[in-house]
Parts: C-alpha cells; structure tokens; sequence
C-alpha cells in the first residue's frame, strides 16, 4: 500500500505525462491518445522495437487489418503509425493507445475507448 506522499508523486507523475502527450499529440495533428503510462516514454528518444517495424491494427469486429510502417526509430515515429493505422481504419470510437505486441517486425496495437 502507498503512503500518502507516495500516492500524491505518483499521481503528479501521472498528470505530468498526461499533459505531456496531449501537448505532443495536438502538436501533431494526431487523432489517437497516448495511453501508455509508467513507461518513461519520451517521443523524442529512441523506441526499444528495431529497425523496419510496421505498426498492425485490427479494430475490434471488423475483418480489415491496417498495417502502417513506422518510418524512422523515435516513439514519436510509433505514435504517428499508429495514429495513421488508427485513422485509415475509420474506427474513431477506439483511440486510446494502449500497448504493443511485438511479434517479429510487427507491433500489434492494443487500443480502448
């Protein structure tokens, strides 16, 4: 269980990330959320996935599968293709980013609402 001190850092910690990826995202023009937190995520920095990664994108009940590369190695580079996979789709009930799976090259996006 967390202190009361610990709640409150962590909680700042949280509202700090949060401001910092909407700033990104209206930046950017991006529809999707950034939802990934905790992670220490800058967009700036390096992602950890490798080179020629295609972000993959199967929005729930639909048969479509958008798969969009990922054109350089900033997590601003996996932000952008997934945002893009996101939109190509038309499912803009589903935006929240939530998680990767890599599977070789690939990165399966899990989203929510």
């Amino acid at each position: 269980m967390l202190t009361d001190a610990q709640q409150s850092a962590r909680e700042s910690e949280f509202e700090r990330e949060l401001e910092y990826f909407d700033t990104y995202k209206r930046a950017c023009g991006f529809k999707a959320i950034w939802s990934i937190f905790h992670e220490d995520v800058k967009f700036g920095n390096e992602h950890p996935f490798g080179d020629n990664v295609i972000v993959v994108y199967q929005p729930y009940g639909d048969s479509d599968v958008q798969k969009v590369k990922v054109l350089n190695n900033r997590w601003g580079d996996v932000y952008n293709a997934a945002d893009r996979a996101i939109c190509q789709s038309g499912n803009l009930h589903h935006i929240f980013i939530e998680g990767f799976e890599q599977k070789g090259n690939e990165l399966h996006l899990s989203v929510g609402s």
